[in-house]
């Protein structure tokens, strides 16, 4: 499958060796492997028991191999985040681009694509990251712009993928934020909000409030009502 043009800037450092040399090519799949590797110790130990050393054993590699690809942690982390995010993105706008227009436009089958997105191992590493990034400056000064340029490619590359939403820029940002808070919401609460058919009928909510507000039937909020006295909301 070609690459999108806005996600090739994600992907990590010598991985795209497609046409090159033995070399490169062994290369690519040994960093390939190495951060699969990452992900599967992220998912199973957390990040505050991944260490390189753990990474190169899930990986069959040596530690000299491992540290010959990536000679610090950060420079790990700062791969790794760029391989979890490229391939989420990636494998969501495979499945949208099979979808029919009447799948994509009046059945919302794009509120299923995402939910099943946030299900993947990818988006598991990075929520990990974003978990532990809260305690540690370092994680989270190399996570945070890279999380920033993400979402807004990600935003960019959904709204080619969903043209019936050109015509109002203003309410697209609001339905993906909505979007957004509201499936990773439920995705946080899935363990605490029991039972497969709340989760789809929260699934549908976000879905039909989506089209209200695509539709203009749904009126766009004034931030202004929600600010305090000073002009300051709580988060500021």
């Amino acid at each position: 499958m070609p690459k999108v043009t806005a996600l090739a800037s994600l992907e990590p450092e010598g991985l795209g060796a497609e046409g090159q040399g033995w070399q490169q090519r062994k290369s690519a799949q040994t960093r390939i492997a190495i951060l699969e590797a990452a992900i599967d110790c992220l998912k199973e130990h957390g990040y505050a028991r991944t260490t390189t050393q753990l990474i190169a054993q899930t990986a069959e590699i040596s530690r000299g191999a491992m540290l010959h690809h990536y000679a610090t942690k950060q420079e790990l982390i700062a791969s790794l985040i760029d391989y979890a995010f490229y391939r989420r993105m990636e494998l969501f706008l495979a499945r949208i681009n099979e979808l029919t227009d009447d799948e994509r436009v009046q059945r919302h089958a794009g509120i299923e694509l995402y939910w099943k997105s946030l299900l993947t191992r990818e988006f598991n590493a990075t929520l990990e990251l974003s978990m532990a990034a809260r305690t540690d400056a370092e994680l989270r000064a190399i996570l945070l712009p890279k999380h920033q340029e993400y979402d807004r490619i990600e935003r960019e590359t959904v709204r080619r993928a969903f043209p019936e939403w050109h015509k109002d820029a203003a309410r697209y940002e609001l339905a993906m934020d909505f979007c957004i808070a509201s499936m990773e919401g439920l995705l946080l609460n899935r363990d605490v909000w029991k039972g497969r058919r709340r989760r789809v009928m929260l699934r549908a909510f976000i879905s039909n409030t989506l089209q209200l507000l695509r539709d203009g039937k749904l009126d766009l909020p004034s931030a202004e009502q929600y600010l305090g006295e000073d002009g300051l909301g709580d988060d500021d």
